[in-house]
């Protein structure tokens, strides 16, 4: 008799709780269940994640995030050709990082810009590592350090003032007048220490440590929110990224997720957006504010948003809040976000 890994869930959640811990997705679907709905609404036969979105293009951000979600949900064939498809149509040929962007439409150059997306990289490398565990590959684990390597030499650099800090890309974001530009939201601290377990190194331990001081750093407008862009000017001094809308929104709702999945998500670092929040009591969350006037968005965020927002609020609390599952008319974002936050629940819950 077959016994599937879902029609297991109601004995494992079970014994959790007698165990004294917290089940996994409690109030809602188990991980396998959602993964299932994402893959066949954002995954193509060969492994393509579809941005249905943004005119259905594939990005490394997808790839690795679907490569995270096939891992956490068990499922290795899904993993294996979302990872062939990554590797034969993003890999680099001169190096071991990956080109950000497929665009379907353009069938003579589909991938226009070689350029690298880093947390792309370090999600297909973290991605790589826990499937590598799990099934016992060490060909994936070998793939994760060549990426984790090259991460290390081409994407670490120290901005003025000495902060290490992790680039946006392999290039474009460093310029001729001393600025540097960087987004909060790529550094998926989770991720940082198994890059320290397979590949150690002090500027793995140094990125989390100066990434966290920049944090603090990044805090403006009313609420103290970090924008999704931001930069160092030649003195070192941290601002709102010229080049980008000064929002807190689509990009930075991703930094309290990564820090909580980290167990770095202490009430200090998460106040501020927790206040934000609770400003608008049972009305709609706006999907971003502009961190200079202190406007909102006309607009609420989405499931994938509330997940995360549901996340950081359940921080210390004794139950595990129930997180909303993404529906049928959430885009790939929305529906990555969800997911992303009920895997961050079941893995901090444990």
């Amino acid at each position: 008799m077959r016994i599937s890994a879902r029609s297991l869930w109601p004995v494992a959640a079970v014994l959790m709780l007698l165990l004294g811990g917290q089940p996994v997705a409690a109030q809602g679907h188990p991980i396998e269940a959602e993964w299932a709905k994402y893959r066949d609404r954002f995954v193509t036969a060969e492994g393509r994640v579809l941005d249905t979105g943004n005119k259905e293009v594939s990005h490394t951000e997808g790839q690795g995030w679907a490569m995270l979600f096939a891992e956490a949900a068990g499922d290795r064939a899904a993993f294996e050709k979302l990872w062939v498809w990554t590797r034969t149509n993003l890999q680099r040929r001169d190096n071991a990082l990956f080109s950000w962007r497929f665009d379907p439409a353009d069938d003579k150059t589909p991938v226009a810009d070689p350029n690298s997306a880093s947390d792309g990289d370090i999600l297909i490398a973290w991605a790589l590592i826990r499937a590598s565990r799990r099934w016992n590959r060490p060909e994936y684990a070998d793939a994760a350090r060549r990426t984790v390597s090259d991460i290390r030499r081409r994407l670490l650099v120290a901005a003025p003032g000495r902060r290490l800090v992790l680039l946006p890309g392999a290039a474009g974001f460093k310029g001729k007048d001393g600025v540097t530009i960087v987004n909060p939201s790529y550094y998926v601290y989770p991720a940082l220490k198994d890059f320290a377990r397979i590949m150690p190194a002090p500027e793995w331990n140094r990125l989390r440590r100066d990434g966290l001081e920049m944090l603090a750093d990044a805090r403006f407008g009313r609420w103290g929110l970090t924008p999704d862009w931001i930069e160092f000017d030649r003195s070192g001094e941290v601002r709102p990224a010229a080049k980008f809308p000064a929002r807190f929104g689509f990009e930075a709702i991703r930094i309290p997720l990564y820090l909580i999945w980290a167990r770095e998500g202490t009430p200090e670092r998460l106040a501020s957006y927790l206040d934000f929040w609770n400003e608008f009591g049972a009305k709609p969350i706006p999907a971003w504010t502009d961190v200079k006037d202190n406007s909102v968005a006309p607009y609420a965020g989405s499931t994938g948003f509330q997940a995360i927002i549901q996340l950081a609020r359940g921080v210390g609390q004794p139950t595990a809040p129930s997180l909303p599952n993404f529906g049928d008319k959430d885009d790939y974002y929305s529906a990555s976000l969800a997911l992303l936050a009920a895997i961050a629940q079941r893995e901090t819950a444990r």
